[in-house]
């Protein structure tokens, strides 16, 4: 998905094409205790040699905050060329929901949005991931300042991972964006996350251009399942 990142620039006012716009959409779900192998072996069974027209897709498990499942499933692709090569049959689909459903608790909430910006590294060579849930009173200013922040310090960024996006349909505890943080355990996340509070100049400049923001919720997640191309 290299070719979707830092396009910010291009999504910035909503009447522009989505022809190149990367979307994603979120779907929660309480897995039975002990049952993550044999679901995992059921997204490999269906998603492990399909072919993205664009995209891909993670199986997440969900680990500290205040989250709504304890794992989530991850679709992202270019809005305009969503989808697979070779589409599943209605009964390949069913298939899949049947093996799915033995281990399934329930079926939790479902989000959609698009994927703005990012400092060009992939998710999963990052796994363990911290999502901030925000506020955003200006999507206009806080997305050239995110971009800014990016830039300014991803030579300080150690490798770790940033990505952010906003929900347009569906809204978590009322956010209306995100970003991901993204690096390679617990610890490494936390140290990373203590470096970029180093980057005071960096941090006051997007505090002072970025609109007004309030974070709603925090929460990490690991990504154990990787299919396709970010």
């Amino acid at each position: 998905m290299k070719k979707y990142l830092l396009i910010f620039s291009t999504i910035l006012a909503f009447g522009l094409s989505y022809s190149q716009t990367p979307t994603f959409s979120v779907y929660y779900m309480d897995v039975l205790p002990g049952s993550e192998s044999a679901v995992g072996e059921a997204f490999d069974q269906f998603w492990g040699d399909v072919e993205f027209k664009s995209g891909g897709a993670y199986l997440e498990r969900m680990d500290r905050g205040n989250i709504e499942g304890t794992h989530r499933f991850v679709r992202f692709g270019e809005l305009e060329n969503f989808g697979l090569v070779k589409a599943k049959t209605p009964e390949q689909w069913q298939a899949h929901r049947n093996r799915l459903e033995p281990y399934i608790e329930k079926r939790g909430p479902k989000y959609s949005g698009r994927i703005m910006g990012s400092n060009d590294v992939d998710p999963a060579s990052k796994p363990y991931i911290q999502l901030h849930d925000l506020e955003v009173k200006d999507p206009m200013k806080w997305s050239s300042a995110m971009a800014k922040l990016i830039n300014d310090t991803n030579a300080s960024s150690d490798g770790n991972m940033v990505v952010y996006g906003s929900y347009d349909i569906g809204s978590p505890s009322g956010a209306t964006h995100w970003v991901a943080l993204g690096s390679n355990n617990l610890v490494s996340l936390i140290q990373a996350l203590a470096d970029g509070e180093k980057n005071v100049k960096e941090w006051a400049t997007y505090h002072k251009t970025s609109g007004g923001t309030k974070v709603l919720n925090k929460y990490s997640l690991r990504i154990i399942k990787n299919y396709g191309e970010f």
